[in-house]
């Protein structure tokens, strides 16, 4: 698609096509929700000043009312307590309130344990994007080799090709 936006509109449609290709599959689908990322800084910062682990939990809901998971867990922790909390939620707010319910139940330090998850969440993020980044050259193979190659060969070997051309036939005009 490159090489044929490079013959028909010139190098600056070749390279928008190429670049639009290349865009168009490197996208990665967003979840509606906000990580867990997000919502750990919250409640650090709401531990760190005092708050207690309901309280901070309840701040974290209300900063971030699309997380559905989190407002369920908020709110069956204010009626029931954070033991039943865990059991009606999944995923990653499960964890986080196993963690915490844990940490309040052994009487350790609550906002070393949302550091600890924080710190945990960071390097897992920080590896799958050197993974990714490992991938990287494979996966631009394909655009270079099928988008780009083609229209440099026709911009170096075109002017000499027409020559080739017009001294056997002689001039086009």
């Amino acid at each position: 698609m490159g090489s044929l936006g490079l013959a028909v509109g010139g190098p600056l449609l070749g390279l928008a096509c190429a670049a639009g290709v290349a865009a168009y599959s490197f996208r990665r689908p967003r979840s509606s929700e906000p990580g867990l990322r997000p919502i750990l800084l919250v409640l650090l910062v709401e531990l760190r000043s005092g708050r207690s682990v309901l309280a901070a939990l309840q701040q974290a809901a209300i900063a971030f009312p699309d997380h559905a998971e989190l407002a369920l867990g908020t709110r069956v922790a204010t009626v029931d307590g954070l033991s039943a909390a865990v059991e009606a939620t999944t995923g990653e707010v499960r964890h986080l309130l196993t963690q915490l319910a844990r940490a309040q139940r052994s009487g350790s330090s609550v906002s070393r344990t949302i550091r600890l998850l924080l710190e945990t969440d960071i390097a897992n993020d920080r590896a799958s994007r050197l993974a990714r980044a490992k991938g990287l050259p494979v996966r631009l193979m394909i655009p270079i080799s099928l988008l780009l190659l083609p229209g440099l060969m026709l911009l170096i070997y075109a002017p000499s090709l027409l020559r080739l051309l017009g001294d056997l036939t002689g001039p086009l005009t």
